[in-house]
């Protein structure tokens, strides 16, 4: 008991760390939630075990049938802070869970948003996209309203994160000037970044810029490979582009996508590139991203 007054004391002098993710999202955390040994996760918790106090905290929440651990959500919580306390997001994801449904605590909207807010800068993907979702919707029940502002916020965080889903949702908004100023520049920035990332949706919308020369200069070369790389199925945009270009045009097009294609091992198997199979060993690295136009 008075280890725990210590932990206690502790946790309200001692500022927030840095930790971000304890478990990797590679690892099934609830394999390892229900495989552990508890009482020796009890004891590395008490020592200062990140990872332990978490599973510790969440046995406590939720129960732990195998392992004889009855729900006690007043240790549940407990645990839960002393490891968000050291950093550790998935801690602060079971926080914002209790406070939105109302496990051990009242419900609280505020509380709710601030833990789940905190998880998602620490990393919980599952917090991003809640996050987001939360303040697209909104949440009549708990009393979070809809608030465009905090969604276009957390859209480009997902965005900055990597997802090209969200890279392209960001893109669209700046193109069609969906609660964000006309920007065709940014949309086709965004674009790019999922293009680069090997997004067949991105490479279809892609295409079009460069065949009708928005922002960048027409380009049908690119246009075509673009719309080449687009989908596994034939591209009726890439067949009805092809009209209008020279045979030396189509060409050079679809040998840039073949080259795309070996660069990253991702293969298009009905794509032209893919079906003639271009020599490309001497062909020079082509730039997507040029000067923009102004």
């Amino acid at each position: 008991m008075i280890r725990l007054t210590l932990i206690a004391i502790l946790l309200v002098l001692s500022p927030l760390a840095q930790a971000g993710l304890i478990f990797d999202e590679s690892e099934k955390l609830e394999e390892i939630f229900q495989s552990q040994n508890f009482d020796v996760n009890l004891v590395k918790a008490e020592g200062g075990d990140v990872r332990a106090q978490y599973l510790v905290g969440a046995a406590y929440l939720y129960g732990l049938e195998e392992q004889e651990v009855e729900v006690d959500h007043e240790k549940g919580l407990y645990w839960l802070k002393v490891a968000a306390r050291q950093g550790a997001a998935e801690a602060f994801d079971d926080l914002a869970i209790a406070y939105r449904d109302g496990i051990g605590v009242k419900k609280d909207a505020g509380k709710y948003e601030a833990y789940l807010a905190e998880s998602a800068e620490r990393g919980m993907s599952a917090a991003r996209l809640e996050i987001m979702n939360l303040y697209r919707y909104g949440d009549p029940e708990i009393g979070v309203e809809k608030d465009e502002e905090k969604y276009l916020y957390w859209l480009e965080y997902n965005a900055e994160a990597g997802y090209p889903f969200f890279m392209i949702n960001l893109s669209l908004r700046y193109r069609d000037g969906r609660g964000l100023e006309v920007d065709y520049k940014k949309a086709f920035e965004w674009i790019m970044r999922a293009v680069e990332l090997d997004d067949l949706t991105a490479q279809r919308m892609a295409g079009e810029y460069f065949e009708k020369g928005m922002v960048v200069e027409k380009d049908l070369v690119k246009a075509y490979m673009m719309y080449d790389l687009s989908g596994t199925v034939p591209s009726t945009r890439r067949d009805e582009l092809e009209e209008r270009m020279t045979e030396e045009q189509i060409e050079e097009a679809i040998a840039r996508s073949w080259q795309w294609q070996l660069e990253r091992n991702s293969y298009r198997p009905s794509s032209n590139g893919n079906r003639y199979r271009p020599d490309v060993s001497d062909l020079e690295p082509l730039s997507l991203t040029p000067e923009l136009d102004q």
